[in-house]
């Protein structure tokens, strides 16, 4: 876990979110062990004198347990130490290694009078050049080979790598040497002089040569697939490196490294698709990936073909715990002789408060593979992004540039394998997975039937044509966009035969909505717009863009997202509102503090509105907006103007806020006089004057001008959790929600135009829902509604 996030990670302790259910495979119960009133962080073993032991990181000081018999563990000591609830263990010859974020250094225990309860231990804080200056250390490895300690994220050189020198003495080690090169190192691994260092803030995994430990050498690096890159673990033939990320959602990835200079992304993989959980830290053992899913458990995955990771064995060792945030399962340790697996629970799986020790024996085993290339029929072409699914399983992947895709699964079996993309006829095809063996499907698919959708956009007080009015046909897959002529006609002449969405707008009305059309045969539309200023950023309306800012320039369009435990910035728009998509700053990375708002300003400016007539014009909106620094308060801000075409008037400033979104309400006659040239500013601040580490990210959304009081809105005031499983679901999704009061409520599904298709009444204030068994497929979003309150909705999918 993080040492300079733990604002961020303790904020995610709160988060709850839901998870697919799954059942334990090929890893079997032995026992289990308690630290009453304290955690437990990582882990490690040793082997002696005939006996394996557990070494816990406990909070309170390192816990040795006898675990030689499996089913009965027997604590032997728990050693003074930092209290404190960071710990990690690594052993060389007959020592242990320990280090904490509580300070004293480096930890040492002598393990050779095992089992007696009182071995001989000290701390080492520095000799040399560093004499006395080692406290916090966030992390360890050792590199056995060469005979060197790598202590990482300590007050040293920023959290760089601290390399000491074990080969004369490891009780007592010598300062060596250093690697800063790119600062604050989280975690890494080192074999031969060869540091494989993950850089977690700035989300990359370094290669350094460390023959010259005064002079190291920077190989090469990678930015990991969440950008948040935690721990790195090598292969037995020293081709791969393995890198996990400590975000929600997250994976195991393969990287080729055969040449540092030239790194290749191999393949990517989650213990539980669809669960939110966080990946921690993974071990290489032979030609498997032994990892610590938090809120999954422990997972196993077969790593012999780097380019198609699949998991072979899972234990859920956190049964109370389930969707993203830093609960259950820290670490785990595969590497006894007797090959059983230790892994330690960060709190009691009984809700207990304390920590635990698990003992589990795993029956390593092949995995069945299912390879192949997805082509047009018609052409031969390959084919980009067709979705292949295992039928009836989360098991699923979208094939690459040249129509290639890798899946696989643990138990071998005839199954259904569906092969779908959008302008394509769906297959359904069967495949015998065998285990241990690759099973190859190659699959051509031919072109879908495409229908013409034709109409007219009118004025709906009028009846008079919308010129260049702008109409959409699209469904959560795909969509089709064109503009109407002078007299409001519109012609889409060649739409995929499916279901869709048809929405016209135009900049001075609100939409006009046909939802759940079934596109079978070509069909014609009149779309009547009511006038009104309403923007869910369907289309480009043509707001203006402009700043000082380096970077984090607003963009139109799906936001990625920054995740780092807690969503910094949404991976989806407001929902509720038609479409998907939403202005955003820096839209073009997920990463944090990179193409964001930075030394400067970051404007977003509506395009002019008539409000001359209007009584009392109410400008509506929902903002998401993070200002993120770990060492002070944010000096960042975002402001609200209202131009009238002669003066613009300062209207609302929000500091550095909470990540949530936040509905925006402004009586805009409360600060300027209204005129037929009225346009919004918004403004992002990042203030120059701070110059560290800082995040800044802003997501806007759902614009509407009403008049008079604005009732019935849909504003998310209502606190409320609400998760669902599994997501994307097939036939029924589970809605568990949980409301601060009891009393009438409902929970609402509305499609992505707005409209509501499904409404269950509730009066608990928690439970679990069943809904969706009559829906479409396609994207929905759930909110809950309460005494005229709602709370923020949620993004639903259904699949085929």
């Amino acid at each position: 876990m993080t040492t300079n996030f733990r604002l961020i990670f303790f904020l995610a302790f709160l988060s709850l979110s839901g998870s697919l259910a799954a059942q334990n495979q090929n890893i079997a119960y032995r026992s289990k062990l308690s630290y009453t009133g304290q955690t437990c962080a990582n882990i490690c073993g040793w082997a002696g004198g005939g006996h394996e032991y557990a070494l816990v990181g406990a909070s309170k000081g390192l816990g040795i347990v006898d675990i030689t018999n499996p089913d009965n563990p027997v604590k032997i000591a728990q050693l003074p130490g930092p209290d404190d609830f960071w710990k990690e263990i690594k052993t060389y010859k007959q020592y242990a290694y320990v280090t904490s974020e509580g300070g004293q250094g480096v930890q040492i225990v002598d393990l050779s009078d095992l089992p007696s309860p009182t071995p001989d231990y000290h701390f080492y804080t520095g000799d040399g050049a560093i004499a006395g200056q080692l406290g916090t250390i966030h992390a360890l490895h050792i590199d056995t080979t060469k005979g060197f300690l790598y202590l990482y994220g300590s007050t040293l050189f920023n959290g760089g790598a601290v390399v000491c020198d074990l080969n004369a003495d490891p009780y007592n080690p010598v300062y060596a040497g250093k690697y800063d090169a790119l600062g604050y190192i989280h975690d890494g691994w080192v074999d031969n002089d060869t540091l494989y260092a993950a850089h977690i803030g700035i989300g990359i995994m370094s290669i350094a040569d460390m023959s010259d430990k005064s002079n190291p050498a920077l190989l090469g690096t990678q930015i990991t697939t969440d950008h948040f890159t935690h721990n790195t673990w090598m292969s037995k033939d020293r081709h791969t490196i393995f890198t996990t990320d400590e975000v929600d959602n997250s994976y195991l990835t393969a990287y080729d490294i055969t040449d540092p200079t030239d790194i290749k992304f191999l393949d990517k993989a989650q213990a539980n698709p669809g669960s939110g959980s966080i990946v921690h830290n993974t071990h290489i053992l032979n030609d498997y990936a032994v990892t610590s899913w938090y809120t999954d458990g422990v997972s196993i995955m077969d790593v012999s073909r780097p380019s198609n990771l699949v998991q072979t064995g899972w234990y859920d060792n956190a049964p109370n715990e389930t969707g993203g945030g830093f609960n259950g399962c820290w670490g785990v340790y595969p590497f006894l002789p007797s090959g059983n697996i230790i892994a330690t629970n960060i709190y009691g799986s009984n809700n207990s408060g304390g920590g635990e020790l698990w003992v589990l024996t795993p029956s390593y085993k092949r995995a069945c593979y299912l390879e192949g290339t997805v082509t047009a029929s018609a052409t031969g072409a390959p084919i980009n992004n067709a979705l292949v699914e295992i039928v009836g399983s989360s098991n699923q992947e979208g094939t690459g540039p040249t129509g290639q895709f890798t899946l696989g699964q643990a138990d071998a079996a005839t199954v259904q394998v569906k092969i779908s993309k959008i302008g394509f006829n769906s297959v359904t095809t069967s495949a015998t997975l065998i285990e241990g063996e690759v099973t190859y499907l190659n699959v051509a698919l031919d072109a879908a039937p495409t229908v013409a959708i034709s109409g007219q956009v009118l004025d709906a007080v009028s009846g008079l044509a919308v010129p260049n009015a702008k109409v959409a046909v699209f469904n959560n897959q795909v969509s089709f966009e064109t503009a109407a002529d002078a007299a409001g006609q519109f012609n889409l002449p060649a739409v995929f035969t499916g279901t869709y969405s048809v929405v016209a707008g135009a900049w001075g009305y609100k939409y006009a909505a046909k939802n759940n059309q079934n596109l079978s045969t070509s069909q014609t539309y009149t779309l009547e717009l009511d006038k009104g200023y309403r923007d869910d950023f369907v289309f480009d309306y043509g707001w203006e863009v402009n700043g000082t800012s380096d970077g984090g320039v607003w963009e139109r369009g799906e936001p990625l997202g920054v995740d780092v435990g807690i969503a910094l910035a949404p991976g989806t728009d407001i929902g509720g509102d038609v479409g998907n998509l939403c202005y955003t700053t820096g839209n073009g990375s997920d990463a944090v503090d990179e193409d964001d708002v930075e030394n400067g300003t970051m404007n977003l400016i509506s395009p002019p509105m008539n409000l001359s007539g209007f009584n009392d014009p109410i400008m509506l909106g929902f903002l998401y907006f993070t200002s993120l620094t770990f060492d002070q308060q944010s000096l960042d801000s975002i402001r609200f103007y209202v131009d009238n075409g002669v003066t613009e008037k300062l209207m609302l400033t929000l500091p550095g806020a909470n990540p949530a979104w936040k509905a925006i309400n402004l009586h805009l006659k409360d600060f300027n006089t209204m005129s037929d040239n009225v346009r919004i500013r918004i403004e992002c601040y990042d203030n120059p004057a701070y110059l560290d580490f800082d995040s800044y990210e802003a997501t806007f959304d759902f614009f509407r001008v009403a008049e008079g009081n604005a009732t019935g809105t849909g504003e998310p005031l209502m606190e409320a959790l609400l998760t669902a499983r599994p997501n994307p679901f097939h036939g029924q999704i589970l809605l568990e929600y949980r409301m601060p009061l009891e009393g009438e409520a409902q929970l609402c599904l509305n499609d992505i135009t707005g409209r509501r298709v499904e409404t269950v009444p509730v009066q608990a204030a928690e439970g679990v829902i069943t809904a969706g068994a009559t829906l479409l497929p396609g994207v929905y979003f759930a909110h809950l509604e309460q005494n005229g309150q709602a709370s923020r909705a949620i993004k639903v999918v259904k699949i085929d």
